[in-house]
């Protein structure tokens, strides 16, 4: 092809780039390549739910998730 390699959206800068940043943020993500065009990027529930919680500097929480919702539990005392 005139001596241009076709990059597979999985290895392209700006997608590498967004996967860095949301691994900063402390999620964990997971990037899947369906062929050259397209590619999944999964984020666990788990590590959003943290970053979440680590927003909420009231000491008296729970973060949990029950379908469809992340709950967050705040109570007073204890």
């Amino acid at each position: 092809m005139g001596g241009t390699e076709i990059m597979q959206i999985a290895q392209h800068v700006q997608v590498e780039k967004a996967l860095n940043r949301l691994r900063a943020m402390g999620l964990k993500v997971e990037l899947l390549a369906d062929g050259e065009n397209r590619a999944y990027i999964f984020i666990t529930l788990d590590s959003v739910i943290k970053l979440i919680e680590r927003q909420i500097k009231y000491p008296n929480k729970k973060l949990y998730y029950e379908s469809p919702f992340i709950v967050i539990e705040v109570w007073r005392g204890e």
